[in-house]
């Protein structure tokens, strides 16, 4: 089963919690896995806790990470979002979670998180959700 949400970002980092969303979106599978993937470069999907003191520290981490390693070629080239693919790409774009029961098998701090890195846009996050044949 394949199923996609779509996210309206409104800033240009930003924190999303996508975990319910998700969980909709496995309603069909019982027992397996479900694999989440968000289809674009500049944005990631991450396990954490959703806290609000805590997405203050990942926007700072997002915002400044890679700032001593300015100018990026990317940059240079008229695309200013060259930090927003770098993290993304240390971030990842996809999560592979469990689903025991009917709900995703998360632990008790673990939401599914969007980091947005090259906002206002419209985002998309695909799940394949797989029955396992015990």
């Amino acid at each position: 089963m394949m199923r996609q949400i779509t996210v309206a970002t409104d800033q240009k980092t930003q924190v999303i919690d996508l975990t319910a969303q998700c969980q909709s979106l496995t309603s069909s599978v019982q027992n397996g896995v479900a694999i989440f993937h968000i289809m674009h470069t500049t944005a990631a999907l991450i396990l954490c806790e959703d806290d609000a003191d805590l997405r203050q520290d990942l926007l700072k981490v997002a915002q400044n990470w890679l700032r001593d390693l300015r100018p990026f070629q990317h940059a240079r080239r008229s695309n200013p979002n060259a930090e927003a693919h770098i993290l993304s790409a240390f971030a990842g774009a996809s999560l592979a979670i469990p689903v025991l029961d009917g709900k995703l098998a998360l632990g008790s701090w673990q939401n599914i998180l969007l980091l947005e890195m090259d906002g206002p846009r419209q985002r998309t996050v695909t799940c394949m959700a797989i029955e396992a044949r015990l």
